[in-house]
Parts: structure tokens; sequence; C-alpha cells
């Protein structure tokens, strides 16, 4: 990877964490299922959609370009679409099986994930701060 490459990351990243945060400011969570992390996952994976057709059925990007908006803008936008976009390529390629373990694991792991690290936060935080 050149310096070039992580530059472009780091720019469209920062891009794609300002929408990220003005779409929250937008529309805040107030425990409404339709908020801006929602929003941005929805459009994050549809962009990714697009990004994929373009970059495999147009080769019309340079490497550094699809690294920004993929990896850099798409990858603080949201991180669903990354999830996604791993979903689309087991599918089209014919990886039934995997698709269905990758969203069961990612899905039950990083919720199992935030259960425990919730639990662990506050057993310690009520141990020394008590």
């Amino acid at each position: 990877m050149s310096t070039i490459q992580i530059i472009t990351v780091g720019v469209f990243a920062a891009a794609g964490a300002i929408l990220r945060y003005l779409l929250t400011i937008l529309y805040p969570f107030n425990y409404s299922v339709f908020n801006g992390i929602l929003l941005a996952n929805i459009i994050g994976c549809f962009l990714m959609g697009i990004l994929f057709f373009v970059a495999s059925e147009l080769d019309i990007l340079s490497q550094s370009v699809k690294l920004g908006l993929i990896v850099g803008f798409l990858g603080s936008f949201t991180t669903f679409s990354a999830f996604g976009g791993y979903f689309f390529e087991f599918i089209q390629n014919k990886f039934y099986a995997k698709a269905f373990m990758h969203v069961s694991i990612t899905m039950t792991a990083t919720l199992l994930s935030v259960l425990v690290g919730w639990l662990i936060a506050s057993s310690l935080f009520s141990r020394f701060f008590n």
C-alpha cells in the first residue's frame, strides 16, 4: 500500500464520518426505529452495491479511488456496508452456506459482544468505584 492510498483512505474516511455524524444530528436515535444510523446503514449498503458493480463490471476506478470509497468513505460512514458486501460476495459466488454462517455468526457474536462488554465494564466499575 502506498502513501497516496493511505492518505486517500483517510480523506475519504473523514468525509464518511462527517456525513454519518450529520445524519445522526438530523435523525437522532430517540428510541425510534428510523434514525440516522439506520439511514447510514441502508445508504451505505446501497452505495456498496453500486461500487461493486462499477469496480467489477466497468473497471473505471483506480485502486486508490476504490480503497478511498470502499474502505475509507463507506468504512467510516457505516461498517454495515462491509458486512453486506461480504454477504453479497458469498451469494454471488454461490457459497450459500458460508453466507448464512457469515450472517449468523456476525449478528450473534457482535450482539453478544456488546452484552459481554457491558457486563465486564459494569462488574469492574462496581468493584473499583463503589
